[in-house]
């Protein structure tokens, strides 16, 4: 694992214990790529194919291992293998992911095992460790459900998870977080060690790929006729339709805000989950169709965001680095959102967005409507999020980063081949 002359810190917002985030030189320096790289996630490894494209370009040969159809992979020319993985607790089906994976990393043998998210990151370790793969890193992308709150229901799945973090965190070389307060959980409650917890602010926004997914003005007046009839304020929640994310207090907070702005339109946008915990049934939802427009799951979100006045996020979930906060502020969106770890992160209240009390409808109708009566505060809060996303945020300087984390790892194992190193 990296020594702690090798990392240090990168910046006072992303990083709290002062040794654990990778310095990097300038473009240009000496590097040691490539090397080969599994990066491992579930059926959401999708989004992350333009960073595996940005870690491609500058030398590492990058394999995708995931869960899901091939196909977005192979259309990118981001090599691709699978592994199968069940939701929930599954003794058997969890024993078959291990075998999967360690039989894979075996026949693929990396320098690097990278996994993300909650499962992929336990068993990807162990597997990584049991096929004798020199480093592994694990990313927490969140803290999820189960660690949220103090419900008696989740407390021996809570137990068996945290005891699960602690032996991969104990594996793996580096453990990373989205934010800070998951950070301090993994440390004081899944014995994630110190010296190699750190925190990498989120997996990245492509602005440039995610802008140019806006429409021309002509197709977003006309997409803003459609949603507005009325010619009122378009107010917008994008979430999975889980109820930890808010779904019903962004329900209920639109019933009050139309009884004082009859004309605003209010819209979700999302499919309905798998069944489990948490899952909103459509029943739930259209019992407000009254207040909300239900569109649905959507590929055309830049698009949506692009002629949206006010968004909202009332998540209380177990969030990283929310992904759709980030899209919004990149299209310089105003955002209303709540006081919890990772929407915090994002948004300072007054700065660059509001925030209010988690599951607060009315607190939340307030905050909508303060918005809706003042266009310059959007405005203002709009540009100046849209400044902290590519300042902080980009896509460019998170796969930065983590060259630098895979360069130090590699260094220290004694992993690289030395020759000139381009990023551009």
């Amino acid at each position: 694992m990296a020594t702690s002359a090798e990392l240090s810190e990168l910046n006072e917002s992303s990083v709290t214990y002062p040794t654990r985030v990778i310095q990097f030189g300038p473009v240009g320096r000496p590097c040691f790529l490539p090397a080969k790289i599994a990066v491992i996630g579930g059926d959401d490894l999708h989004l992350r194919i333009p960073f595996l494209r940005r870690l491609i370009r500058v030398g590492l040969q990058v394999i995708a291992v995931g869960t899901a159809s091939p196909e977005p992979f192979h259309q990118q020319e981001v090599p691709y293998a699978s592994y199968p993985a069940t939701p929930g607790a599954s003794f058997l089906a969890d024993l078959r992911t291990l075998h999967k994976l360690t039989r894979l990393f075996r026949q693929i043998q990396p320098a690097i095992v990278h996994a993300f998210d909650t499962k992929p990151s336990i068993y990807a370790v162990w597997a990584a460790k049991r096929a004798r793969v020199p480093i592994a890193i694990r990313t927490i992308t969140g803290r999820g459900r189960v660690f949220v709150g103090n419900s008696w229901t989740k407390r021996p799945l809570a137990f068996l998870l945290a005891r699960m973090h602690r032996s991969a965190s104990k594996m793996a070389d580096l453990t990373a977080f989205y934010n800070s307060a998951d950070r301090d959980l993994g440390v004081r409650h899944w014995g994630v060690p110190q010296e190699r917890a750190l925190v990498v602010p989120g997996s990245g926004i492509d602005l440039t790929g995610f802008l140019a997914q806006i429409p021309a003005r002509e197709k977003q007046e006309s997409l803003r006729r459609m949603l507005s009839r009325s010619g009122g304020p378009v107010v917008m929640m994008i979430a999975r339709l889980l109820r930890e994310k808010g779904v019903m207090e962004y329900l209920q907070a639109a019933k009050l805000v139309r009884q004082q702005i009859p004309a605003a339109n209010f819209f979700l946008v999302g499919g309905i989950e798998p069944g489990g915990k948490g899952t909103l049934s459509p029943e739930e939802i259209q019992a407000y169709h009254r207040e909300v427009s239900w569109l649905g799951a959507r590929d055309d979100v830049p698009a949506l965001l692009s002629v949206t006045d006010v968004f909202a996020l009332p998540t209380y979930y177990g969030e990283g680095i929310p992904r759709v906060l980030l899209e919004a502020g990149a299209c310089g969106r105003a955002v209303v959102t709540t006081q919890v770890p990772g929407c915090t992160d994002v948004i300072t209240h007054g700065e660059n967005g509001l925030l209010v009390r988690p599951q607060d409808p009315a607190m939340l109708a307030e905050a909508i409507l303060a918005l809706l009566h003042d266009e310059g505060l959007r405005q203002q809060l709009g540009t100046q999020l849209a400044a902290n996303v590519r300042a902080k945020y980009s896509l460019d300087r998170i796969a930065e980063v983590w060259l630098g984390i895979y360069e130090a790892c590699l260094h220290q194992h004694d992993l690289r081949r030395r020759r000139p190193c381009s990023r551009s």
